[in-house]
């Protein structure tokens, strides 16, 4: 059996597929290995939000040995992929059609496995893999017209260090935590999901319902103060991916040296955007996909996060 993985989501859990029959998977690996340098441990620390590539794994032991793949291979596919990667992701896409879906770690639940989905990731392939340095030009041009978040408001915050090596160091640390256990500075190697600590999750992917799921947590709304006994008090902003297709949130954390904090899904947290600058303001950075801005919140010492 053969399980591969889309790297595309911050939030929520990525999908994932399982291919059952032994020689569709055999074939498959025959043409990843055949590429072998294009594949890596891992996203690219630059991937930033948005289509990162497919993760792939061998189920069985002698998949694994026969085809070298001990760990999990990666094939990225961002922006300015070479030809034969996008080729070899079509391939993978593909094969959805005669997969199963495979259910994500903690209480979500499994995207369904059809021609949606399908068709979701091959439009998301092919939207990062078009990327052009025009792209980028015109989102550093945004991100210098926009001001840096002013650190002054009415309610008294605290500013941690940046330590992304905290999140990053660690594999399974990385691959278990997501951009709301990073805003929310709060290790819970379960994916985190707005709503699932207090038992009252989101119900859809839009500002409106995860905004009502965090503060359910116990997050609240910007210039809604905490008191003292709350501390710390982190000053995070919420974005969302509104479609069309699958959607997906994510969440920013303002540090002390004056910048945004980050980790989309389970890669690396960092503090630059989609064009690798360092985010001074969530609000007009490169965020990729996620276009809408929900706005900001403070956390807390007592959320309930899970």
């Amino acid at each position: 059996m053969l399980r591969i993985t889309a790297d595309v989501f911050s939030g929520r859990p990525d999908p994932s597929w399982i291919i059952a029959d032994e020689a569709e998977a055999r074939a498959t690996l025959r043409e990843l290995t055949k590429e072998r340098s294009l594949l890596t441990e891992a996203a690219p620390a630059t991937a930033g939000l948005g289509f990162r590539g497919l993760r792939v794994e061998a189920l069985t032991d002698e998949l694994a040995t026969d085809f070298g793949l001990d760990a999990p291979a990666f094939l990225p596919g961002g922006a300015g992929a070479p030809g034969r990667v996008r080729e070899l992701t079509e391939r993978l896409i593909g094969l959805i059609g005669k997969a199963e879906a495979a259910a994500p770690e903690g209480e979500a639940e499994a995207l369904p496995v059809d021609t949606a989905l399908q068709d979701f990731l091959a439009a998301q392939a092919e939207r990062t893999s078009r990327v052009t340095a025009t792209d980028g030009v015109a989102a550093e041009a945004q991100a210098e017209a926009g001001e840096a978040l002013p650190v002054e408001a009415s309610c008294p915050i605290e500013l941690g260090a940046f330590n992304p090596g905290f999140w990053n160091n660690d594999p399974n640390i990385r691959a278990r935590n997501n951009c709301y256990n990073y805003a929310s500075n709060k290790r819970t190697d379960s994916f985190a999901q707005p709503g699932r600590g207090c038992g009252n999750i989101y119900k859809a992917i839009t500002c409106a319902e995860v905004t009502r799921a965090s503060l359910c947590d116990g997050l609240k709304r910007r210039f809604n103060c905490f008191p003292d006994s709350e501390k710390p008090r982190y000053l995070v902003a919420l974005v969302v991916a509104p479609g069309p297709g699958f959607v997906d949130f994510h969440w920013y954390r303002r540090h002390k040296e004056g910048f945004w904090g980050h980790k989309p899904g389970g890669t690396a947290a960092r503090n630059t955007d989609n064009s690798n600058r360092v985010i001074h303001n969530p609000e007009t950075c490169n965020r990729g996909p996620y276009t809408q801005f929900c706005g900001y919140f403070y956390t807390c010492r007592s959320q309930r996060i899970r």
